[in-house]
């Protein structure tokens, strides 16, 4: 009724014996029968529209959980006949006829349907976790906003919802048996009331689609541990950071009664909140350190017989709350972090670990992943895969762009693999920036999330399979996403949600910095973030460092430079801008503005260069003042780290303009020689006083 426009609600009182409203015949089996009756009864119902279609439609459904959502649908001269197991399939039917009949010419859905022509489609999902995840902490969600993102994760065959509730930045979901932790945040204080979830979990249940919720424990805690101090092992009073920098080591105590009594109530009120059977508790990032030289962790692990008070001590923390939520009747779901230290050793004291856990592979190190993009078939875990080098819609477009995504190769459907998850981060994310983060990208993962990844090119052109070349990508399915973020379509039309780009086209060098050096002290994440970016006249690609050191540089020179660029340039204005659109909060906190220009030498005639302060960093921006640009043409730019930072580092673009007043430059002949200048000249720093 929704996908044909039906607004008056007679759709729902329809009795499938005469045209349906939109003027077409519509004929729905849902019958929860085996296949092989239900195949029998949907060719009776294929055949009733009049169609050559019989039960040559054959299931190849393996799993319940496939069958589930497994349909058939056949439409033939105006009438459609639609068959599913479950009415969950017939709802994944309506959004793929949506997408058909989205961009047509007609102005009404119904009127794009009687224009389609004949089909016949059979469909089930090779993965059945198809999920994506909404940090909902580090930048509040409003409850419009999430129905929207949930309509939208309808509408592309979605359907588990990874709701990320709580972190050190704050906790957002309401627990009446301990009011202080919604008040923690004296940043951004919204949070969800229980009201608030029931509406959400409810409106998501009507678009077939789970809701996890994820509240971590022990680490990125800090918001609960400064509402109840008593929860760590140490320390009166804690403060809840604004943004996220780096790995906090305040984490809860394990071992405290106070900590068992803490989450006794607050995951009794989560399960009376989300009656989906998974409850995600985190366990990512969880620095040890206050573990090790507390005497209740010790007293914890002398009393229960554990080795040691890190690895011993996180798993003795899933057995208890995977003990805990067994007796709620859920499953406890748990990041990979810890398995990289047990090599699958559990410890008999949680000797049913490998039944009930699901895990959420992000790092996938070894020996859990292979190649940090698929999980080993040998672990014995259930899992739900999220690779951070394909699955991040956080990171930029550089790193993960639309033909990435369709990368994506998860493991076989199995028993163990339950399917892949992508995740937002909000770190640098208010609401109106998630759209553009998720979009088209999340295309991609959803195709090989319902549709797995299709043989390669020349086994479906009928070659041997000799040829092993990489597949190429589906020029079908690039050219589906473009008319998914058109203007015309669904994301844009009915949710008001844009597109991002599919992809970044790097451009060359900026005339501005032609024949300089341009190197850095600082390492890039990867090749597509280097130096270069950073002088490209495009603020879209940057520079992108991991944890700048202190004393570590980015430097553009010209002092070594052939022929004239060595002259340099009298510059109006320079400017150096840290954290870029799509990463804001990437800046640099402390630093310094560098220039080199040439100016008389004292003890020789000619030219030397003199390096001076020209500006410092404040809020992640430095501007060189305008009279000491004044002082003589600019032969070099050097940004200098004042203090090393664990938070990356992005700088768009170094932009210059240029002086017209014709100032004259030195000559070839008055500047020193090349090889007198050598980079090591370039620590000779010589600042303002």
């Amino acid at each position: 009724a929704e996908v044909l426009g039906d607004t008056t609600g007679q759709f729902q009182h329809w009795n499938g014996t005469a045209p349906s409203p939109a003027g077409v015949d519509v004929a729905i089996l849902i019958a929860p029968r085996s296949p092989v009756e239900l195949l029998k009864a949907c060719a009776q119902l294929a055949n009733a529209t009049g169609s050559d279609a019989t039960a040559k439609v054959v299931a190849s459904v393996a799993d319940g959980a496939a069958l589930k959502e497994w349909h058939t649908a056949v439409f033939w001269r105006g009438s459609l006949a639609i068959c599913s197991h479950a009415a969950v399939g017939a709802a994944r039917f309506a959004a793929t006829l949506r997408q058909m009949l989205d961009g047509g010419n007609e102005s009404s859905m119904a009127g794009r349907l009687r224009g389609l022509p004949n089909f016949e489609l059979q469909d089930w999902p090779q993965h059945s976790w198809r999920g994506l995840q909404l940090d909902s902490v580090r930048h509040f969600m409003p409850v419009e906003f999430i129905k929207r993102y949930l309509k939208a994760m309808s509408y592309f065959k979605a359907n588990v919802f990874h709701w990320h509730l709580t972190d050190d930045q704050a906790w957002r979901l309401e627990i009446r048996s301990r009011p202080k932790l919604v008040h923690a945040n004296k940043w951004s204080p919204e949070f969800y009331t229980a009201e608030d979830v029931r509406d959400i979990v409810a409106y998501a249940a009507s678009l077939f689609i789970d809701v996890m919720p994820t509240v971590e424990t022990p680490g990125h805690s800090l918001a609960a541990l400064a509402a109840y101090p008593q929860l760590a092992c140490k320390g009166k009073a804690f403060e809840v950071p604004k943004t996220r920098v780096g790995t906090y080591t305040d984490i809860m105590c394990v071992g405290k009664q106070g900590l068992a009594d803490f989450v006794a109530d607050v995951f009794r009120e989560v399960v009376d909140l989300f009656p989906f059977a998974y409850v995600h508790v985190g366990g990512d990032e969880t620095p040890t350190d206050m573990w090790e030289v507390s005497k209740h962790v010790a007293a914890f692990a002398g009393k229960t017989g554990l080795n040691n008070l890190g690895p011993d001590i996180m798993e003795a923390w899933f057995c208890h709350l995977g003990n805990l939520l067994r007796q709620l009747n859920r499953s406890i779901v748990v990041w990979d972090d810890h398995f990289a230290w047990r090599n699958f050793v559990v410890t008999r004291k949680c000797p049913n670990a490998e039944r009930d856990w699901v895990v959420q592979a992000w790092k996938l190190d070894p020996p859990l992943g292979l190649g940090n993009l698929v999980v080993s078939a040998t672990f014995p875990f259930r899992t739900i895969a999220s690779p951070t080098n394909i699955a991040y819609l956080d990171y930029p477009v550089a790193a993960i762009d639309y033909n990435k995504s369709l990368q994506w190769t998860l493991a076989e459907p199995r028993a163990k693999a339950l399917g892949g998850c992508a995740n937002m981060w909000t770190e640098d994310s208010e609401p109106q920036d998630v759209p553009g983060k998720v979009y088209p990208r999340y295309l991609g993962h959803i195709e090989r999330l319902w549709g797995g990844v299709l043989a390669s090119r020349s086994s479906r052109l009928g070659f041997s399979d000799a040829d092993h070349r990489p597949r190429a990508l589906d020029e079908a399915s690039r050219k589906a996403a473009m008319l998914q973020c058109s203007e015309e379509a669904f994301l844009r039309k009915s949710l008001n949600f844009s597109c991002g780009k599919l992809e970044l086209v790097m451009k060359p060098r900026s005339p501005m910095w032609a024949g300089a050096k341009v190197w850095s002290t600082m390492s890039p994440f990867g090749t597509l973030f280097t130096d270069e970016r950073a002088v490209d006249d495009d603020d879209s690609t940057y520079f992108w460092a991991i944890s700048p050191k202190t004393d570590d540089v980015f430097v553009i020179s010209w002092l070594a430079s052939p022929g004239a660029a060595r002259l340099g340039k009298w510059l109006a204005s320079l400017v150096v801008g840290t954290g870029a659109p799509d990463r804001p909060g990437d800046q640099l906190d402390q630093g310094e503005l560098w220039v080199a220009q040439w100016v008389r030498s004292r003890s020789h005639q000619g030219y030397e260069p003199k390096w001076t302060v020209a500006g410092e960093f404040v809020d992640g921006r430095a501007t060189a003042k305008r009279e000491i640009l004044a002082r003589g043409p600019v032969v070099a730019v050097k940004v200098r780290v004042g203090e090393g930072q664990t938070k990356w580092v992005t700088i768009p673009e170094i932009a210059a303009t240029l002086d017209r007043a014709g100032k004259p430059l030195p000559s070839l002949q008055e500047l020193p020689d090349p090889l007198d200048l050598e980079e090591a000249a370039l620590d000779d720093f010589v600042p303002i006083r």
